[in-house]
Parts: C-alpha cells; structure tokens; sequence
C-alpha cells in the first residue's frame, strides 16, 4: 500500500501529518495496545481482495520505536466527527502529539499537557 493511497489524483499529499503516539505525556505505555487498529479501522475499508486497506487520512505507524497514528490535517475536513474524537481521546489519555501540523486543537492539546508538567 503506498503512502497516500485513498487520496485524489489532484490532491497533492500533505506537507505535515500529525503524529499521535502510543505513550502518554509522563512516558507510560498506553493500554489497550490495539487502540491504533481500533482508530485506524474506523476510516479503513475493505477491498475487492478483502483485505483491510487503510485510509491515508489516519494510518497506523511506528514513531520512535512505539505505535502510534499517523494522520493527515485533511482528516478534519473529511471526517469531522472522527477527527474531533481523536482530539478527544489523545486528551482524555494525555497521549504526545510530537508533531501537530499546527491545527489548533492538537496545539492547544499539547499546550494543555505543558502546563500541567510545569505545574
């Protein structure tokens, strides 16, 4: 499966994909450890060879030796409602955004999460 496969001929891939790792803010591992394929399934879909095919909007990755999401901006625009639910879990489960391609709720997500360390 390429990179960007999913994505419109016309559309060219994103220059940033968020990362959402699998390890909170104070370094634990995050359970349950299939939470990725969890995510990553709500927007994948089956092929004509009935095998899983990720979306390239929100893909499992490993990032520095720990699973995790990747996931294009886009996805904010495309699914809405899956997208403010990945916002929404990465918070409630303090899990590191190290790159949020500036969207505003991953920043203030991350912000968030400094505040509290420095408190």
């Amino acid at each position: 499966m390429s990179e960007h496969e999913g994505t419109h001929a016309d559309e060219p891939p994103p220059s940033c994909m968020i990362i959402v790792e699998g390890v909170t803010q104070k370094g634990r591992k995050f359970r349950p450890s299939d939470w990725v394929e969890r995510f990553a399934g709500n927007a994948a879909t089956f092929g004509a060879d009935n095998r899983l095919h990720y979306s390239s909007y929100i893909k499992p990755t490993v990032y520095n030796g720990v699973k995790g999401l990747l996931v294009d901006p886009r996805l904010r625009e495309t699914r809405p409602e899956l997208f403010r639910q990945l916002v929404s879990f990465a918070r409630e489960n303090h899990l590191r955004v190290p790159e949020t391609c500036g969207v505003p709720e991953f920043e203030d997500h991350m912000a968030e999460a400094e505040g509290e360390r420095d408190s």
